[in-house]
């Protein structure tokens, strides 16, 4: 049976430096994290949801809330898919799947595409919005994942995709926010 992290649960430590070489320690002490894991630079999913989250980051903020995004992808093809859209929060690099391993993010599945295609809508706006040259650097059939850190180290949320674009919503998020 695969291993997930759950709530209440000691997340695992995180120290890294960002895109920008700035340093990343979850947890912080001082504040929130919620941790969101994609799958690919160039997945149109992850750049849908990823545009979203800067949309809605000044609630992040004001909720005291730090949003951190993990991607198994190499800088250069970060910077050329994700970094390209000025987020004003981390990204990291985590090619050798380090932290995926450390929070079980390793599921990889065809069954995320085929559960994929119960939401048109998603697809629709993650082709609109894809780019024109797509690069796979990663599992093409990796799930998406997300954990609410505490500042103190405990997971108060984790949430495991159940397909490509699963992702729990802002509104779920900032629910599990005490």
């Amino acid at each position: 049976m695969k291993r997930m992290l759950k709530q209440g649960d000691i997340a695992p430590a995180i120290s890294t430096l960002d895109l920008w070489d700035k340093k990343i320690n979850v947890p912080t002490q001082e504040k929130w994290v919620y941790l969101t894991f994609h799958r690919f630079a160039a997945c149109p999913f992850c750049n849908l949801r990823t545009n979203e989250l800067i949309r809605h980051y000044d609630s992040f903020e004001k909720n005291n809330l730090e949003i951190i995004s993990i991607w198994p992808s190499d800088k250069e093809n970060l910077l050329r898919y994700v970094g390209s859209k000025k987020s004003p929060f981390p990204l990291l690099s985590d090619k050798d799947k380090t932290i995926y391993k450390s929070y079980c993010v390793t599921e990889s599945s065809f069954v995320g595409a085929i559960k994929l295609l119960l939401h048109p809508r998603l697809i629709m706006n993650a082709v609109k919005q894809k780019p024109k040259d797509i690069e796979i650097d990663g599992d093409l059939n990796l799930m998406p994942a997300s954990f609410l850190v505490d500042a103190s180290g405990i997971i108060q949320m984790a949430y495991y995709g159940k397909h490509y674009g699963d992702h729990p919503s802002i509104e779920y998020i900032f629910k599990n926010i005490k």
